[in-house]
């Protein structure tokens, strides 16, 4: 009676497992994807303006300190206008 009772229902039992496993896999993947559309929601209602926070990347730190250094050697805007109004007015007299 019990190896009768196994041909009958020993077939089924691996099918069974799988589908419950597909069905919980399948479950886990939909739950993931809501997850990170929610993060998604998150992260794009934050205000990353505030001005007074400092990064706690170091290398944040390092190219905001490399912007901020990168104007002291630049041209004031008086001598850029100035230089290209002297070379217009030769560019004039050549002419």
């Amino acid at each position: 009676m019990n190896i009768q009772l196994y041909r009958i229902l020993g077939k089924p039992i691996p099918i069974v497992i799988f589908f419950i496993s597909i069905i919980s896999l399948n479950s886990d993947y939909l739950s993931a994807d809501y997850y990170s559309e929610d993060t998604q929601i998150d992260q794009s209602t934050k205000l990353d303006s505030d001005p007074s926070t400092l990064p706690t990347n170091p290398f944040e730190i390092v190219e905001m300190i490399r912007r901020a250094n990168s104007m002291n050697d630049a041209t004031d805007p008086s001598d850029a206008l100035d230089e290209a109004l002297n070379s217009f007015h030769g560019w004039e007299e050549n002419q």
